[in-house]
């Protein structure tokens, strides 16, 4: 195994070490040190998968079933579904994908009311 692997896959245990607050820190710093690798600080991990792909897509489509939404109804459905999806998150990428899907002709918006494009 090179010695570049071995330094990646030490500083990868040591972040998650971090992270996840877990045992064995000094074991894995004590390791990084005697081969001389500088550790650089680790930042708090980002946000865990709030974006599933094609989620969003079928939680706005789940809230126009029931009939025409504006927005801020769309936004708030999606919200009671993923509470761990920041409200600003949320609606900025509602946002994106009513547009994006009256583009494509799945959706259709009067004023501020979106509702599912009937073939």
């Amino acid at each position: 195994m090179l010695d570049k692997s071995i330094d990646g896959a030490l500083l990868a245990l040591r972040k998650q070490i971090i992270r996840g607050k877990l045992d064995g820190l000094a074991h894995v710093e004590a390791l990084l040190s005697m081969r001389g690798v500088p550790m650089p600080a680790v930042l708090p991990a980002k946000n865990a998968n709030v974006a599933l792909r094609g989620h969003a897509r079928a939680l706005i489509c789940e809230a126009l079933r029931d009939g025409p939404k504006t927005r801020r109804e769309i936004v708030a459905y999606v919200v009671s579904k993923r509470p761990e999806l920041p409200y600003d998150v949320a609606y900025r990428r509602a946002d994106r994908l009513l547009w994006k899907m009256g583009k494509a002709g799945m959706l259709h918006h009067e004023g501020r009311v979106w509702r599912i494009e009937q073939p």
